[in-house]
Parts: C-alpha cells; structure tokens; sequence
C-alpha cells in the first residue's frame, strides 16, 4: 500500500477561499470545499499516511465515509505536482564529527546559516568562528542560536573555560572549513599571519583544511590571489573551486553571471562529507564522552558493532572451561557473549551504563558479570585467567597507556590477547609497554572494516619495580 507525505517544499498558496497549486508541470487552482478538502489532505500528510489512513481520518472528521473516488483523483494530482512524494529513508548520521566552521568578511557569508543546518544533518557537532568583518554579514546571536554553543569572533575574546579560543577550536576540530574566504583571509592563511582569529585558528590547527574563496571575478583570477591559492594547496589545504554567480556591487539591473563566489552550501556539505571520509573519527577520550556515544548513537551506527569477534579472536580463546576471563571495554558484549558461550566465567568492564545495558540485553541468560569500571584504573579484584581488549588500548590518549599497562599487568597472570588497528600501535611499542610479557604472535584481522592486529602475549615474569 502506497505511503504519501508532504514534499519537504511544496509552493501552495491560500487566498480567500481558495487554494492554489503551484506544480512542476502545471498551476492548479482550487476553489470552495475542494480548497478546504486540499488543505486538509496536505495537514494529514504532514507524517506519512497510507491510502486507507487517509480515508480513516477525513470520514472521522465529516462524521460519514468519504468516496474514494476523487480522493484517489486529488492524490493523484498531488502526486504529479511534486506536493505528495512517496518518503524516503533518511539516512542517520554517522558518528558525531567536530567540524569548525570559519567565516570571513564576504557576502557569501550570509549563506553560512545553511551550511551550518546542512553539518548538523549528516552528523556533525559545530563550532564557529567569525573574522571582525564577517559580522558585518551575519550576526552572532543568529549562529548562537544555531549550534547552542559560544561563537568565537575575536583572539581576545575571555571565557574562563576557553582561555585561548583559537587553540581551543584548533584541538576540537577534525574538520575546519573556511566559508566563505575573502581575498584578505586567503591572503593571511597563505603567509601564515596569525593576526585574526579565523587564521590563526588554521595554522594552529593540525585538522583538515578547506577553503572555499569567494569574490568578484577580476580579484579571483589576479596574480596575488592565485598564487595565495597555489600556495594553500602546496600547504595541503583543500581548495574549492568557485561557483557562478552575479557580484552584489553592481546595480541589480547591471549584474551578469561571473566565476568567483563560493558555492552554495549544499555543494559544501558533499565536499565537507567527502573529506570527513579520508579523516578517521575521533572517539570520547573520557567516560561521559563515552556514554554520551553509547546513549545516543544507534547501534548500526557503530562502525566497530559486530554480531561475532574479529575474525581470529574466538579460535584464541579457545575452550573456556574452568578458566576466568575479564573483557576490558566490553561495549555491547560482543566478545563477551562469545568467550561466555565457550565456557568462560566472563566479568565484562565497560565505563558507559549504556553500554552495558545494551551488552546485557543482548546476553539474555548468559551468566556474565556486567560491571561499571574503567579498566585503565580498574576496582575490580582479579586475577583472570585471560584478558581480552578489542579495541580499547588503541582509542585510548597515549598519556594513559602506563595506566592501562600497570592495570593488565596485574588483571592478566597469564594470557593477554590485545586488538588494534594496524596504525595505532606496532609489535614491538607493544613490547615495550608490556615488559611481563612475551608477545607470541601477531595475526592480520579487521577491526570496524579496517585492517587490525590480533596480539597474543603470555605473562612471562613479574614487571620489573
């Protein structure tokens, strides 16, 4: 059965008692009971609707049926005018992304608001900064009420949490797209002139760059700002190409179309998102950022959610009987499940409720013990016989892999098996981390669909006082 909702724009207008339909193909106009009936169709599409719902619902409101007849012929009409659309399946967001987004003084400015929106809808947390002319374009107080977060516009501005804005900014993002750049701010992002916070902000920064200029045609293509550009991208900055469009300095009735102006935002958002690709997410480095993932994220959103262990994992732990296993950041159980399932007495630590809310859920009446603790500075008692981390040392901040060490030293008396990506720790800084033990081997896996090491160490002496 058919399911119909009102387009996301539709052009209808009202107009006494009549209601007009401004269709791709043709202008409708209906006049009456018809209008009333048309307005009426459109308010119960404002969520999707069946066919035999509609009807439901208008022979509710006229206290008798309603024919079929010419409600099917009105749909179809709709339909046909682009007013009705059958949904489509919104794609949730990924993985929150930290994207600043830096606004200089151009008119294109004026279009930021929208490229805003655009991040907030394929995943993305936003922070802006503002050049002093930029606030020229666009008020604060506008993009305050965007992202609910504090807009920067000045090196100096004080805040006792964020002492140095541009630093701050600098280290949050993973993203910083400069939209729209003016000349000027092309040319200090060129020469590495950290006299406006917008600049210094890029050359602080250690993120991805991408900058979109815009201006009039004749200072596009001068040699001073074409060769700021070519220095932009020798610097490994991504730089868009502009669009066509007219130059607001003209008289409206002089304006003809020229290259230079940034491009429209929705062509920002494919660009931004392209560049996210090649740029892997940064996770929680504490335990609220964690449970704030796991209590908000989907679990298809996951990219490390998975329904069995990383392939190897499970031959590893072999049979269980008998023998104690921890699983350190345990998430939603899945090597929990597994090791619990091969005859392990299993504790599975994780610092997210959430998290462990969801891994019992998915345990059933496995007998696993689900406890709250973070494994760099863990409560629980121990020792086990196995500990199993896929996944936690190689998010963790390097500044606590002593913490994280001394813990499975003590957890682990004698088998040790360690998951990580192949890009975040080698064999041998494994070695040196974990002096008790001997890395025995090391095996190619996947972890979240990218390549991984499966490390399986044996405790072999004491770690030295």
């Amino acid at each position: 059965m058919t399911v119909l909702v009102r387009a996301p724009v539709i052009r209808v207008v009202d107009h006494g008692d009549s209601t007009t339909v401004i269709g791709a193909s043709a202008t409708r106009r209906f006049d009456g009971d018809t209008a009333e009936l048309v307005r009426v169709v459109l308010e119960l599409h404002a969520r999707p609707l069946a066919r035999d719902a509609l009807l439901a619902a208008l022979a509710e409101r006229a206290g008798e049926p309603v024919p079929a007849a010419p409600i099917d012929q009105l749909l179809a009409l709709l339909v046909e005018d682009g007013v009705l659309v059958v949904p489509r399946a919104q794609p949730r967001p990924a993985l929150s992304r930290r994207v600043v987004v830096a606004i200089s003084g151009a008119v294109a400015a004026v279009d930021a608001p929208l490229l805003v929106r655009g991040l907030h809808a394929i995943g993305c947390d936003v922070r802006i900064a503002l050049t002093r002319n930029a606030r020229k374009f666009v008020a604060p107080a506008a993009l305050d009420a965007l992202v609910h977060h504090q807009v920067w516009s000045s090196l100096w501005q004080r805040d006792a949490r964020v002492p140095v804005p541009h630093v701050a900014l600098a280290e949050w993002a993973e993203l910083v797209i400069v939209y729209p750049a003016s000349a000027t701010t092309i040319a200090r992002l060129a020469t590495g002139d950290a006299s406006e916070l917008v600049s210094a902000l890029v050359v602080a920064t250690r993120a991805p760059v991408v900058i979109a200029p815009s201006m009039n045609e004749a200072m596009y293509t001068s040699p001073a700002v074409q060769a700021n550009l070519a220095a932009l991208r020798a610097h490994g900055r991504w730089v868009v190409h502009p669009a066509s469009g007219i130059e607001v300095a003209h008289v409206p009735g002089a304006r003809a179309p020229q290259a230079g102006p940034a491009p429209p935002a929705t062509v920002m958002i494919d660009i931004a998102r392209h560049v996210l690709q090649q740029v892997p997410a940064r996770l929680p480095d504490d335990a609220r950022g964690w449970e704030r993932l796991w209590a908000t994220t989907p679990a298809d959103q996951l990219p490390w959610r998975a329904d069995a262990p990383v392939p190897g994992l499970a031959e590893a732990l072999g049979d269980g009987a008998g023998r104690t296993l921890v699983d350190l950041g345990c998430g939603d159980g899945t090597v929990a499940i597994a090791a619990a399932r091969r005859g392990f007495a299993v504790t599975a630590v994780d610092v997210a409720p959430s998290a462990l809310g969801r891994a019992r859920e998915r345990a059933g009446e496995l007998a696993i013990v689900f406890v709250l603790d973070d494994a760099t500075a863990p409560r629980i008692a121990g020792p086990f016989d196995v500990a199993v981390d896929c996944g936690l040392l190689h998010v963790l901040p390097r500044e606590r892999w002593p913490a994280y060490a001394a813990a499975v030293t003590r957890l682990a008396p004698k088998q040790l098996l360690v998951v990580a990506h192949d890009t975040a720790i080698t064999a041998d800084e494994l070695r040196a981390l974990l002096p008790a033990f001997t890395l025995e081997r090391a095996t190619a896996t996947t972890l979240a669909r990218a390549p991984a090491q499966l490390f399986a160490l044996a405790r072999t002496r004491r770690p030295e006082a």
